[in-house]
């Protein structure tokens, strides 16, 4: 599913704000990379598999991009970076905002904790390209710029709180991979990459996907996901 990047106000890239450097880079990756997960499944009525990035933010509990998941109703499951596998059911379902909540029994991952504050400097762990290893990709941010886009189906206008990041090609299957602070803290999730400039992607800001997640934290029940 096609995802409309954000219009945002012109912005420039933090003044002199070095990416992390490779020690914090591989300290994050390491610490993160278990609790970053693989997405499949299949959307039949449109005939597209999915391949996408989430992260556990609480137990058995996976926080991702609402459009990855939008009318699967085939093979939903998670990988781990180990290679096990787990079957998941879509228990919060936000297509204004681009996120949605999976259950997935049994994982055993432990849960990424939530920044403190935004940082200029981030990292992003997530999938790219099919890979059944994550990346780790530091990047500068330009955290919470207001911005224009639509719904996941291209149909209603929304303005959200969005971090523009760039320094990073995110690739195929990034999306719902956790934007991470030098601590390994989630300050926002990847949703989109620039049309025109391949280093340069947006993530929602946490206050974005935070009603999604609180609906999905306890939720036990399969809910509607929409058409694909």
């Amino acid at each position: 599913m096609p995802v409309t990047p954000p219009v945002t106000p012109p912005v420039t890239p933090p003044a002199g704000v070095p990416a992390l450097s490779a020690a914090p880079v591989r300290r994050v990756h390491a610490e993160a990379a278990h609790s970053v997960v693989r997405v499949r499944g299949l959307a039949s009525a449109c005939d597209r598999r999915t391949e996408a990035t989430g992260f556990v933010y609480a137990p058995e509990r996976v926080l991702l991009n609402a459009h990855a998941v939008a009318g699967v109703d085939k093979d939903l499951e998670v990988v781990l970076d180990d290679g096990r596998r787990f079957g998941a059911r879509v228990v919060a379902f936000g297509p204004r905002a681009d996120a949605a909540v999976l259950r997935v029994p049994g994982l055993p991952a432990r849960p990424l904790p939530p920044a403190r504050a935004v940082r200029t400097t981030a990292v992003i762990v997530g999938y790219r390209d099919g890979k059944r290893s994550p990346v780790a990709l530091p990047v500068t941010v330009r955290a919470g710029v207001p911005a224009e886009t639509y719904d996941i189906y291209n149909r209603v206008r929304v303005s959200r709180q969005v971090h523009r990041f760039q320094g990073a090609d995110i690739g195929k299957g990034m999306s719902g991979a956790p934007l991470l602070t030098g601590e390994g803290r989630v300050m926002g999730m990847v949703f989109a990459k620039d049309t025109d400039k391949a280093s340069v992607g947006y993530a929602l800001a946490a206050g974005e996907f935070a009603p999604a997640a609180t609906a999905g934290r306890n939720a036990t029940r399969a809910v509607s996901h929409g058409p694909c």
